[in-house]
């Protein structure tokens, strides 16, 4: 069987690399005494996964791991032993029993889920940058994305599934954008807010916060939550 856990990126932690995190729970995961399945041959570690590597810097609130298991382990008894072996800026949120031949978590990942809060200009409005927004998302919005086959030219609105303004307060702006985040396409959200940093007028560089990944592109199936056929 296997375990799908969500837990928190924040704090000192959104320094840290992928590769650092995953050392981070791997040892997390051997203090906490629960039955891990182990990888074979000359190094074993335990079987780990992450649905989707989070950009350096970004903070999060619903990071995604899939932790196979060597026998049977319930949901609760997870969270029970993985907690306290987790910093606050890791700290483990829910976990979630799914069967072996459940698919990966990076097949399944479809879209993800961002707040975005910016510094901009104090003499915006709430309606002036709603109506930019929706000037933005009806133009193009070219930029270039480096790929393993080098750089390549896309419209940014074709990766974009929602995008508003939630609020404006004292010159701070706090944005939601859902957006693709799929082996076909993964729209990573500072593209966009650079693209867009002199539409929106943007006064500094915007904090990014991942609140979910989702395994539709409607923010209805939660990754642990798909319908097999």
């Amino acid at each position: 069987m296997r375990i799908i856990a969500v837990f928190k990126k924040t704090g000192g932690a959104r320094y840290i690399s992928h590769l650092d995190l995953q050392r981070a729970v791997q040892r997390a995961l051997r203090r906490s005494g629960l039955p891990i399945r182990y990888s074979m041959g000359f190094s074993p570690h335990p079987v780990l996964s992450f649905a989707s590597a989070l950009s350096l810097g970004f903070t999060s609130v619903g990071e995604v791991m899939d932790v196979a298991m060597a026998k049977e382990v319930s949901a609760a008894e997870f969270e029970e032993k993985m907690k306290p072996q987790l910093p606050p800026s890791l700290a483990l949120i829910s976990a979630h029993e799914v069967a072996d031949g459940y698919p990966g978590l990076m097949a399944l990942v479809e879209a993800a889920d961002y707040e975005v809060t910016a510094k901009v200009s104090p003499a915006l409005t709430f309606a002036d940058l709603k109506s930019r927004i929706d000037d933005a998302l009806s133009a193009p919005a070219p930029a270039e994305k480096k790929t393993k086959a080098g750089m390549k030219e896309l419209d940014l609105r074709e990766q974009v599934l929602a995008f508003e303004l939630r609020a404006l307060e004292n010159g701070t702006a706090t944005f939601f954008l859902r957006c693709d985040c799929s082996p076909k396409g993964s729209l990573n959200p500072k593209l966009l807010f650079d693209a867009l940093a002199d539409r929106l007028e943007l006064l500094e560089e915007p904090e990014y916060c991942r609140l979910a990944l989702w395994a539709d592109k409607t923010g209805c199936t939660p990754l642990w939550g798909r319908k097999e056929p």
